[in-house]
């Protein structure tokens, strides 16, 4: 466990990513006395969309198109 004051992990923001990317727990103390931890969480790599995927899974209802009766007064 590593603790920073604001400042000085501005400074070493880096340094304080591969510390937390080791596995070590790094805090850093706020100006106003608060405490955070730094901590590393892998983002899952999305796959490469594949067009098409979705054809055949939706359908549009043949009165898709129709007026809507609550439009009916706006319409005259």
């Amino acid at each position: 466990m590593k603790t920073y004051t604001m400042e000085s992990a501005v400074a070493n923001f880096e340094e304080l990513v591969k510390e937390a990317q080791e596995g070590l727990t790094v805090y850093i103390i706020a100006n106003d006395g608060g405490e955070y931890e730094l901590i590393l969480k892998r983002m899952p790599v999305n796959k490469p969309r594949k067009p098409g995927s979705l054809k055949g899974k939706f359908k549009i209802a043949d009165d898709f198109d129709a007026p809507l009766p609550e439009f009916e007064p706006y319409m005259e």
